[in-house]
């Protein structure tokens, strides 16, 4: 359905641009993706007003874009799978972040513990790819781990600054939003998915 309104709009556009199929294919192909996370997002937004959890969903949501933007991971091989699985997954973090309590030293530990996590899967895995979408280029590779990491730092920072203030609902889901998006790109979330983890033919190792 999504495909089919996404080939309709591009149809629509290349024959008013008079473009040609070359662009055809990548005006379709991103107003399907368009499509599809619009959907996605809404309903996820919907349902966690309906649950009560819609602030901590938002915060685990941010956070997981965030990251996932950059880092990559694993994908569903279908939009329908794609569209609930993400509403599960956000939906579940969302109340988690709001049943999860911690003393402020425990947050501040746990921010800690993701942060060192997350830079030993930047360092192993990141950029993770799938079959459509490999990043081999070892400079490429490399300026996307340092931003990664810098990225992180930033986070840190943040989620303690927030801590301090007594935001810790928030800091939890924010937390959770990183757990997810770094487990997606490591091995375990590609198994997770169903997908074989997508092996550079370079063999690159850290680089």
């Amino acid at each position: 359905m999504i495909k089919k309104l996404a080939d309709n709009i591009s149809n629509y556009i290349v024959r008013e641009l008079k473009y040609d199929d070359k662009r055809r294919e990548i005006i379709s192909y991103g107003l399907e993706v368009f499509l599809g996370t619009s959907i996605q997002t809404i309903s996820i937004l919907i349902l966690a007003y309906c649950l009560n959890i819609f602030k901590s969903t938002v915060f685990v949501s941010i956070s997981f874009i965030i990251f996932r933007r950059i880092i990559g991971g694993s994908h569903a091989n279908t939009y329908k799978r794609c569209y609930f699985f993400s509403i599960f997954i956000m939906l579940l973090a969302g109340v988690s972040g709001e049943i999860i309590n911690l003393e402020t030293i425990h947050i501040l530990i746990s921010i800690l513990l993701v942060y060192i996590l997350a830079v030993i899967a930047t360092i192993l895995w990141i950029p993770a790819g799938t079959e459509k979408k490999q990043i081999k280029n070892k400079i490429t590779r490399r300026k996307i781990k340092i931003e990664t990491i810098i990225l992180l730092t930033i986070w840190a920072l943040v989620c303690s600054y927030l801590s301090n203030i007594g935001t810790f609902k928030y800091v939890i889901s924010c937390l959770l939003g990183v757990i997810l998006a770094f487990f997606l790109a490591t091995p375990l979330g590609y198994r997770f998915i169903s997908f074989k983890l997508i092996k550079n033919k370079s063999k690159i190792k850290g680089g």
